[in-house]
């Protein structure tokens, strides 16, 4: 198996730069051999050398919260989701390449239609399909009176339990419900399932050892998804103090995604009139993200759809005052470790898979080096 040298100007490993010794790793097939002294010393001579100077190498970044075939520069983008699979999934390709030349070497999707995202993941797998690794829902499961796009509607607790069996079936890594929607509006944030819906999708989908996302912005939405074993919070846009210290003392994580309400362009494709109401909310949203920020809770960034621009997400969070050691974990270690992908992804180390890229900058320093991506290595 031939071994192969990466070489740049400074190695940031995930966690730390590596200061006293070479940037260097040294691969074998998928996995990391060694970084720095120990990679040059191990390479041998008939190790090929491929030389990144002026990169930064770090680890491959992991999207968090991901749709497939969701395209936010197509005018009424939400709407489209209503075309049929086989043009989501020929809209699906070109998007998943996108993110990949991004940095993006695993993306965790939230839903899609029709099953593409298993498709697309096995494609990816078999290496017909150029795209980051890929962890799906399948199918988001809403209320008929419920938010949610790229869903499809259930009702009562035997229907529920049978989507999460097909779901699983079909060869879901996590199960995707809908509990809210996304904007504030007359009646606050109402929820849309009961509880005993919510409880035999918790149970069906931890029997099978598979976790649980919900789409899930506040309000009694988030007690309930709280009070029912949730495994993460997408969202939570609109969470209060006390939400939001609960969440903390939880074993529960969130995925940070701005985009919606801080992306000037993302607004300009919404349908109908959410752009006013996403605008007059983003000073609301902004605050809460803040607090997230400065808070104990678990969190992880996603772009929902933003392909390509996940560096932008990790700046915006910045702006809500993380640091940018914790932003960027945001889309490496921590997030590998939501997706409990930490034992191969999210760090450079010996043994781990070799996903690395190289940026132009310190992304500690200024974190848009994040937006100039060079090199991607999966």
């Amino acid at each position: 198996m031939q071994r192969i040298l990466i070489q740049g100007r400074a190695l940031y490993d995930g966690e730390s730069y590596l200061t006293d010794a070479p940037a260097a790793v040294l691969i074998a097939g998928q996995r990391i051999l060694a970084l720095g002294r120990d990679a040059e010393a191990a390479a041998g001579p008939e190790a090929r050398v491929l030389s990144f100077p002026g990169q930064t190498l770090m680890p491959g970044l992991i999207d968090c919260h991901n749709h497939l075939s969701l395209d936010p520069s197509l005018p009424d983008y939400l709407l489209r989701m209503n075309d049929p699979v086989p043009e989501l999934t020929l809209r699906a390709v070109p998007l998943l390449e996108q993110d990949l030349l991004s940095g993006v070497t695993t993306s965790r999707c939230l839903g899609d239609k029709g099953f593409l995202d298993v498709h697309c993941r096995r494609a990816q797998n078999e290496g017909r399909l150029m795209g980051p690794r890929l962890q799906v829902a399948t199918r988001g499961i809403r209320a008929p009176q419920g938010h949610g796009f790229v869903g499809y509607p259930f009702s009562g607790p035997e229907a529920i339990r049978m989507a999460v069996r097909e779901n699983l079936a079909a060869g879901a890594d996590l199960i995707k419900i809908y509990l809210t929607g996304t904007l504030r509006g007359p009646k606050g944030l109402p929820g849309t399932f009961a509880k005993a819906e919510v409880r035999v999708l918790v149970d069906e989908a931890h029997r099978a050892g598979v976790p649980v996302a919900t789409h899930c912005v506040g309000g009694p939405g988030l007690d309930l998804a709280l009070s029912c074993g949730i495994d993460v919070i997408e969202h939570g846009y609109f969470m209060t103090a006390e939400q939001i210290e609960a969440l903390a003392a939880s074993q529960a994580w969130l995925v940070l995604t701005p985009s919606i309400f801080f992306t000037d362009a993302r607004l300009e494709t919404l349908h109908g009139g959410l752009k006013a109401p996403h605008l007059a909310q983003r000073g609301e949203v902004g605050a809460v993200m803040a607090r997230v920020a400065a808070s104990g809770i678990r969190w992880a960034i996603g772009t929902d759809g933003m392909h390509g621009q996940l560096a932008a997400e990790v700046a915006h969070v910045v702006g809500f005052g993380a640091a940018p050691a914790a932003a960027i974990a945001g889309v490496t270690t921590r997030a590998a470790e939501l997706c409990g992908l930490e034992q191969d992804l999210g760090r450079l180390a010996a043994g781990k898979l070799a996903d690395i890229i190289g940026v132009d900058g310190d992304p500690l320093q200024d974190v848009t080096a994040l937006q100039r991506v060079r090199t991607v290595i999966q």
